[in-house]
């Protein structure tokens, strides 16, 4: 008897497991993998200008004038065109950072009636760290996404 209360049970977790791991709810978007090695041929443009290497795009936006360096750290350093209310911020590797070297530029873009926040990476490290920084920037992107939709919304009231 206890047996066949155990299986039911049993039989019970199995389904309901499947129903959760199916439910659309709590599925996350999928981050596409970016390739490992040079990613010239799938980043064809950086925020509008020639894309390339990591490498050569973190010393041509280095040093880029009109540009201002906002932050730094042991894994990142960024650039922007305004301090305060940036319309392109551009994100490089450090030495330090595992997928080393890549390049990430975001870039607030007027479509139609609506502003949206465009990111574009090249990472030219190993697979899994740049996976990883991929995934991390896709998180970061949402959040400024959002950010600029409040504040669209807040304008309209």
């Amino acid at each position: 008897m206890t047996r066949t209360r155990s299986l039911s049970f049993a039989a019970f977790l199995l389904v309901t497991t499947s129903a959760w791991a199916d439910d659309a709810i709590i599925k996350l978007p999928a981050t596409p993998m970016p390739s490992a090695g040079p990613t010239t041929a799938a980043a064809t443009e950086f925020c509008g200008d020639a894309s390339g290497k990591a490498e050569d795009l973190i010393a041509r936006y280095s040093s880029k004038a009109g540009l201002q360096q906002v932050y730094t750290s042991d894994l990142y350093v960024a650039f922007s065109d305004d301090p305060k209310n940036a319309s392109v911020m551009y994100t490089f590797t450090t030495k330090n950072n595992p997928a080393h070297p890549a390049a990430v530029c975001r870039k607030v873009v007027h479509e139609g009636d609506a502003l949206t926040v465009q990111m574009k990476v090249v990472c030219d490290g190993k697979e899994e760290p740049c996976a990883k920084l991929q995934n991390d920037f896709n998180v970061m992107t949402a959040k400024m996404q959002a950010e600029v939709d409040q504040q669209i919304a807040a304008g309209k009231k």
